[in-house]
């Protein structure tokens, strides 16, 4: 529980920052005062950058935990599922030795009853006795007496041995079914856990899509600034061509002029006019990337990712920044960009640069994507080098 107050509290902040970072779209009066607001406005997208690239790693911190979760609640299922064949087992050795006992019982009872039987020619009328006083010397009574208690002995220790037996498996089905509410109760907090997870990822996605906003709106606004600024270079530059003609020509009016008024004038008033085209281009243009890193081969086969989006980890942070539409949707075409350590399959990303590859295909049915990729560490580092790895949601992804 604590920890889901805390990461809670973690989003919560992290909402609250980027509300505080938003800012209304505002019309700057001066050219000093658009770039003011132009610089503000890029601060402000800059630490939206960096909690975005903070949410992203929470969201695969989490990913990576669900997914941990779920192996435990299989291995959870196999030994609930385990302990109920053995104690279906134990049942059924249980019901054996019942019958067995009975079986035994009727025997004893038998042969207690035989004992007791009469017979009409023997001396005590009794078979227990008569078989003791037909004894023909005192050797034989002891060797008869001997065998009569054997036989007792005998069928009362098998019977013991058959209770005892059958007490021990009652005992041993007593401990699986003990063992098995162990195993349902601890499924049943991996389950609590699991649903805690799920909850904390979907903030996490929902605070990533709210700053991803918050970017965009900031793009706006910095179109919007950028249009003031230039219409406000404008009029000053206008306003300052004027009054350079107007200082012309009242120097004009102290001098003396030409005594033809037929002369033509030929001092006109121009303007000089500073401009710009209000937008905020992509430099996609070319592959800036040195050879043989993974960002090289990734810019190589998709020339629409920018030029300096950073290192591979950088890039799902960068890729939103320039509009483009980032989550943790596997599709083929995209590029996927992985956090630094986070696992590539068998292998893991650098810890301080990360990765990126571009996605070939993408197999829903077993959650996989396939991979190709370049870089220093692969016997080719232009590439093509291919991989297919699992756990595909755990990634970034970029969609062009």
């Amino acid at each position: 529980m604590s920890f889901k107050k805390t990461i809670t509290t973690t989003i919560a902040l992290g909402l609250l920052t980027a509300s505080v970072l938003s800012t209304n779209v505002v019309s700057a009066a001066t050219s000093s005062e658009a770039q003011e607001a132009i610089t503000a406005n890029k601060n402000a997208t800059n630490d939206l950058l960096k909690q975005i690239e903070s949410a992203n790693t929470e969201v695969i911190g989490l990913d990576q935990k669900i997914s941990t979760n779920a192996l435990k609640i299989a291995d959870q299922e196999a030994a609930i599922t385990k302990a109920n064949n053995q104690i279906e087992s134990l049942s059924g050795q249980i019901t054996d030795a019942q019958k067995e006992v009975s079986k035994r019982t009727v025997v004893l009872k038998k042969q207690l009853v035989t004992l007791q039987e009469k017979s009409g020619d023997a001396v005590s009328g009794n078979v227990y006795v008569d078989f003791l006083l037909n004894s023909n010397d005192l050797s034989d009574l002891v060797s008869r007496s001997f065998t009569i208690n054997k036989l007792n002995q005998a069928s009362k220790e098998a019977l013991d041995d058959v209770n005892s037996a059958k007490a021990k498996l009652s005992g041993l089905k007593t401990e699986q079914e003990n063992t098995k509410a162990s195993l349902v109760a601890t499924k049943t907090d991996l389950e609590k856990q699991k649903a805690n997870l799920e909850s904390l990822k979907s903030e996490a996605d929902q605070k990533q899509t709210a700053l991803s906003q918050k970017i965009n709106d900031n793009k706006d606004e910095l179109t919007a600034l950028q249009a003031d600024f230039d219409k406000a270079s404008t009029e000053e530059a206008d306003a300052a061509a004027k009054k350079a003609a107007d200082d012309a020509n009242n120097a004009k009016k102290d001098t003396p002029q030409p005594t033809s008024i037929d002369t033509p004038s030929d001092n006109k008033g121009g303007t000089s006019v500073f401009s710009g085209n209000g937008k905020v281009a992509g430099n996609s243009a070319g592959n800036s990337y040195a050879w043989g890193q993974c960002t090289w081969y990734v810019k190589s086969v998709a020339p629409w990712a920018g030029n300096n989006w950073g290192n591979g980890a950088q890039w799902g942070a960068s890729a939103a920044a320039a509009g483009f539409t980032v989550n943790h949707i596997p599709a083929a075409g995209a590029i996927v960009s992985f956090a630094g350590g986070q696992m590539v399959g068998s292998w893991a990303a650098d810890g301080a640069y990360g990765h990126v590859a571009y996605v070939q295909s993408y197999n829903a049915a077993t959650g996989t994507i396939t991979i190709t990729q370049g870089g220093m560490g692969f016997s080719n580092p232009a590439g093509p080098n291919t991989q297919t790895i699992s756990n595909a949601g755990a990634f970034t992804y970029i969609h062009n």
